[in-house]
């Protein structure tokens, strides 16, 4: 087993506000957990996020580290844990996602057109075509409309981010929509402001 006291002094180094342990800590460890959360949740900009909370909680519970194990693994332990809460975040959002797609009612009161069956079905695949993530901040802002401050808070991610990923699912939207019974929703994402 490998001698962890050279991490343990590290880290009470850091602990103390020496930031010269802190960034060699960070030099030898945030690519390997980059690279360990880019496989957790399939993202890099979500697993970038992730590197960033991994290491403010890390710092914020240095004081903790007993040296029982390499502080890389006690960060591989944070990091993971953030994963799952972000996979859990997400996954309840589809969730009700879900839920909300399939309980949308035939007739919208907002619009003046009756939607049909073919019309939820392409809509239905259009909305699959989409990435998770995507679906997701689509639904959230066009249905909910939520903020996107309150969507990115939600998903774990940044404002500017939601954005992002709400300007790239309308795109895509707007053409699997194109010459489907539903265009006229294409023709009304097109005219929306990201």
């Amino acid at each position: 087993m490998r001698d962890c006291r050279p991490d343990l002094e590290l880290a009470r180094r850091a602990a103390g506000g020496d930031e010269t342990a802190w960034r060699e800590i960070f030099d030898h460890t945030s690519s390997r957990l980059f690279a360990f959360l880019c496989y957790q949740v399939g993202n890099r900009e979500e697993a970038l996020d992730l590197v960033q909370e991994t290491f403010v909680l890390a710092f914020r519970r240095l004081r903790s580290y007993r040296g029982d194990a390499p502080l890389e693994a006690w960060l591989r332990v944070i990091a993971l844990r953030k994963a799952l809460d972000w996979k859990r975040t997400v996954l309840r959002r589809w969730k009700r996602m879900r839920e909300l797609d399939e309980t949308v009612a035939a007739v919208d009161p907002t619009q003046s057109k009756v939607h049909f069956d073919s019309e939820r079905a392409a809509l239905g695949k259009a909305l699959a075509q989409l990435s998770a993530v995507q679906r997701a901040v689509l639904l959230l802002r066009e249905w909910e409309e939520w903020s996107f401050r309150e969507i990115g808070r939600a998903l774990g991610c940044k404002e500017s981010t939601a954005r992002v990923h709400h300007t790239r699912a309308r795109e895509k939207m707007r053409r699997l929509l194109r010459g489907n019974p539903v265009s006229f929703l294409a023709d009304d994402l097109e005219g929306q402001r990201a």
